[in-house]
C-alpha cells in the first residue's frame, strides 16, 4: 500500500505551511491596531484558526484511515509473522495505541472542564483502575473494523476541539500551562503536544491496520512487511512535520 502525494497537492501544502502563517500574523497586526472594535481582520484571524485543523482532518480521513494492503503471497520463504512473536507485536501495538488515545482524550476533557466548568476534581483523582478499564474498552473497539473507524473519527474530533480551544485562548492571551503543565514542560508549546499525540496515534493506527487487515489476526499469520508497506509511515511523519513547521512559524 503506497500513499501518493501529487506534486500539486504537495505544492499547496508547502505554500500553506510557509505563507499562510505570515498572512495570519498580518491579520493579527491589523486587528490589534483597532482592538476595541469588531473588524474584518479580527474575523479573518479568528476563522483562519479553523483552516489547518480542517486540512489535517480531511487529509487524515482520506489518506491515513482506510488502508488497503496488497500483501505478498503467504508462506513464501517462511517470511510470515506468527506464533509468540505475533502475539507480542499485537499486544505492544494494541496497548500502546489504546494508551495514547486514552491520554489524548482525557487531556482534552481536562482542558474543557477546567475552562468551562467549575469542577474537574474527578479527573484529577481518576483512579488507575478506571484508567486501565478505559484502555481495555478502547482496545476492544479497535479490534472490530467499524468501531475502529468510529474511534478514529472521535480522535480527529478531539484534535479539532483541542486545536480550537487552544487557538481561542492564544488570541485572548490565555494559556493552558496550568492545565497540562507536564506536557508544556516536555514540549514547550501546546500545539506541539496536540500534533505530537496525533502523529503518534496515526503511526500506531497504521501499524494496527496492517496487522489486523482482513483475517490475518484470525488466521494468526501476518505477512512480513516489505518496503512498500513501511513507506506510508514516512508520509505520515512528513505531513505532520509540515504542520509542526506551520505552528512554529505562526507562534515564533
Amino acid at each position: 500500500m503506497i500513499i501518493k502525494f501529487s506534486l500539486l497537492r504537495l505544492s499547496i501544502i508547502i505554500l500553506l505551511v510557509i505563507l499562510f502563517p505570515l498572512v495570519q500574523q498580518q491579520w493579527l497586526n491589523l486587528y490589534l491596531f483597532n482592538i476595541n472594535n469588531l473588524s474584518i481582520y479580527k474575523l479573518l484571524y479568528y476563522l483562519s484558526g479553523l483552516i489547518v485543523p480542517i486540512l489535517v482532518i480531511i487529509n487524515s480521513l482520506n489518506k491515513f484511515t482506510y488502508y488497503k494492503f496488497n500483501f505478498h503471497k503467504k508462506n513464501i520463504n517462511n517470511f510470515d509473522i506468527s506464533g509468540k512473536f505475533l502475539f507480542l507485536i499485537t499486544l505492544v501495538i494494541l496497548s500502546t495505541l489504546s494508551i495514547l488515545i486514552s491520554h489524548y482524550i482525557f487531556i482534552n476533557l481536562k482542558i474543557i472542564l477546567n475552562y468551562f466548568t467549575s469542577n474537574n476534581e474527578y479527573l484529577v483523582q481518576f483512579e488507575i483502575y478506571n484508567q486501565i478499564l478505559f484502555v481495555v474498552i478502547i482496545s476492544f473497539f479497535l479490534i472490530f473494523k467499524k468501531t475502529k473507524f468510529i474511534l478514529k473519527k472521535i480522535i480527529l474530533t478531539n484534535f479539532f476541539i483541542f486545536s480550537i480551544i487552544n487557538w481561542y485562548l492564544q488570541i485572548e492571551n490565555s494559556s493552558l500551562n496550568d492545565v497540562i503543565s507536564f506536557y508544556i514542560f516536555k514540549f514547550g508549546n501546546i500545539n506541539y503536544v496536540n500534533i505530537g499525540f496525533l502523529l503518534a496515534i496515526e503511526i500506531m493506527f497504521y501499524l494496527w491496520s496492517y496487522i489486523s487487515y482482513n483475517s490475518y489476526l484470525t488466521d494468526w499469520n501476518v505477512p512480513k512487511p516489505y518496503k512498500k508497506e513501511v513507506t506510508p509511515i514516512f508520509f505520515i511523519i512528513i505531513f505532520y512535520l509540515f504542520i509542526i513547521l506551520y505552528y512554529s512559524i505562526l507562534f515564533k
